[in-house]
């Protein structure tokens, strides 16, 4: 669940870092094959871990599709980016809006 908050909140190299841990944690609990029980010393029932299990890879993955898309954007649109963070003043970053697609001009350009 971090690695979805990390990665809502801009902090993609934290959220996939667990992301992938959630991952693998999740994966490896439910390939995990129950103990043989000890005829001695008896243990109380165990609770089932399945369905933490699967809320945990749905979490994770969620988590790792948004870093992924917030790296791809970067990648596509780094001409974007780059134009922004070059800007010295308003009217320049605002004219970098035309390195942007028509339908996102609204969401990630300045103009709005």
């Amino acid at each position: 669940m971090w690695a979805f908050f990390f990665a809502l909140f801009g902090w993609p190299y934290v959220a996939l870092l667990l992301g992938a841990l959630a991952l693998n944690w999740g994966i490896s609990s439910l390939r995990a094959k129950p103990r043989t029980p000890d005829p001695d010393n008896p243990e109380p029932p165990a609770r089932p871990q399945t369905t933490a299990a699967i809320s945990g890879l749905v979490t994770a993955s969620l988590a790792l599709a948004l870093v992924a898309l917030t790296f791809t954007a970067q990648l596509v649109y780094s001409d974007y980016y780059t134009c922004t963070k070059d800007a010295l003043t308003n009217e320049s970053k605002q004219s970098c809006d035309s390195l942007l697609p028509e339908p996102l001009r609204d969401v990630l350009g300045g103009n709005s």
